[in-house]
């Protein structure tokens, strides 16, 4: 009896050391899913931030992009907007029909238009205004009046290009003088006075003030 009753003691303390012994397993495991658990959510966390990080910076480029193509875009219509049209035909003859005896500075006014293709040339100021960028070819004859010479400019944007002399050897001697010029869209030509007094002209002009846009 005593050993039976020493076997059960035996048996019950073991049957508890393996009830310790699974209790200590388990939790050793909970304790390791629990810390995997924490790296994985850790590592998810992280992957988020990283994923976050990436699609600010995506954004960001896109905006650099949109910002860079829409100047790009405002660039070109820049270009294609002070550029005359392939198309586009620009020449004038301008001339005075009367003559003066005491003009003696400031702009020659070609008052009366024989041909404005393109509505450039203005006979109120006397100017020229480019209607776009391109090559023009400009050529004014004039005549002095009775030898009281003559001198005239053609001038862009108020910067004298080239001259012309009516001599005063004798009476009514012509000058001529043409140029050709790079415009810009918004530029400015027009004839002035350099030197001299005067001008001869008819009701058939011969004092007159030309250009015209070459083609592209």
């Amino acid at each position: 009896m005593e050993k039976l009753v020493q076997y059960f003691n035996v048996s019950k303390e073991n049957i508890k050391s393996e009830i310790a012994d699974n209790d200590y397993k388990q939790s050793a495991a909970l304790l390791e899913l629990k810390t995997q658990h924490m790296k994985t959510i850790e590592n998810i966390h992280n992957k988020t931030r990283a994923l976050k990080a990436d699609v600010n910076q995506y954004q960001m480029d896109h905006l650099k992009l949109s910002a860079s193509v829409s100047s790009l875009e405002l660039f070109r219509n820049n270009q294609t907007s002070i550029k005359c049209d392939p198309k586009q035909e620009v020449a004038f003859t301008a001339a005075v029909t009367s003559l003066s005896t005491t003009w003696n500075s400031g702009t020659l006014m070609f008052d009366v238009v024989i041909t404005n293709v393109g509505n450039g040339y203005n006979p109120r100021s006397g100017v020229f205004t480019s209607p776009g960028k391109g090559t023009y070819v400009f050529y004014v004859s004039a005549l002095e009046y009775l030898q009281q010479y003559l001198g005239l400019e053609i001038v862009l944007n108020n910067v004298p290009k080239v001259r012309l002399i009516g001599e005063s050897a004798a009476a009514y001697q012509t000058g001529t003088n043409m140029v050709v010029l790079n415009l810009q869209k918004g530029d400015s030509v027009w004839v002035r006075h350099h030197h001299g007094k005067g001008y001869y002209s008819h009701s058939i002009p011969v004092t007159t003030f030309s250009g015209f846009l070459l083609p592209s």
